[in-house]
């Protein structure tokens, strides 16, 4: 299975003789896009989240050459619902738990009238993810799950049979494989079965380039691969729905 993150998530099948493919429009949100504070993957972003155990202070891994922290981008945002809903703070519906959330630290909080807020960086609101950041988030991880699992049920196949999982894209490439498992984002399946590939589509062009032989075999794939309409799909917009929650 190839699965390309971005605006749009790509998935192709390979099994047995058949090639399966297919498009999600998982959205802007994995970008930055129609975030609070949403940024791409430029100096100054937050690129990983963890919350170690005990009193509510993240570690933050942020892209270096920047003066300050700018906002965070697709991979910390992976990271936060994975480690949120692991602590507690997200429950399911993505929405703070209310108790876990009183006891962070007042510096730590925001609460107005759009709703509540986590502050990774205290006195950084640039820095700040809140439920309207979460709901986009859950939306864009949904369609991604369930354009993985519509096309594997094309195929008679479960996540378990899948051998290997190619996660390609710049997304991808610095993506958390085990936070996109435990949030969702890569429904059922381990991280022994993912392997990052980085930008496939630019290694393709390559290998176009320095080998005569390869375009045809291209051209050749895709004539026969079996595109799968989702938007045609009669189950997956309850796909989709049942994959718009945290895993619990």
């Amino acid at each position: 299975l190839l699965v390309d993150l971005g605006t749009n998530g790509e998935i192709l099948l390979r099994h047995g003789g058949r090639m399966l493919a297919t498009a999600t429009a998982a959205g802007p949100a994995f970008e930055g896009g129609r975030m609070t504070h949403g940024v791409r993957a430029v100096a100054g972003a937050i690129a990983h989240v963890r919350f170690p155990p005990g009193r509510f202070s993240p570690q933050l891994e942020v892209i270096p050459g920047a003066s300050g922290v700018r906002g965070l981008c697709g991979s910390a945002y992976v990271d936060f619902l994975a480690q949120a809903r692991h602590s507690g703070l997200l429950q399911p519906n993505g929405r703070f738990d209310p108790d876990r959330w009183i006891e962070i630290p007042p510096a730590h909080r925001q609460e107005n009238e759009d709703g509540r807020g986590v502050r990774l960086l205290a006195g950084n609101a640039a820095t700040t993810v809140t439920e309207a950041d979460i709901a986009e988030l859950l939306q864009a991880k949904a369609a991604v799950a369930a354009g993985i699992v519509t096309i594997l049920r094309h195929a008679g196949l479960r996540p378990t049979d899948v051998h290997r999982l190619y996660l390609a894209g710049g997304f991808g490439l610095h993506l958390d494989g085990a936070a996109a498992i435990a949030c969702g984002l890569l429904p059922g399946f381990t991280p022994a079965q993912i392997e990052v590939v980085g930008n496939t589509s630019l290694g393709g062009a390559w290998l176009a380039l320095v080998d005569r032989t390869i375009l045809p075999e291209m051209v050749a794939a895709s004539v026969t691969a079996e595109v799968i309409e989702l938007n045609l799909e009669p189950g997956f917009e309850d796909t989709f729905i049942d994959h718009l929650c945290l895993p619990v």
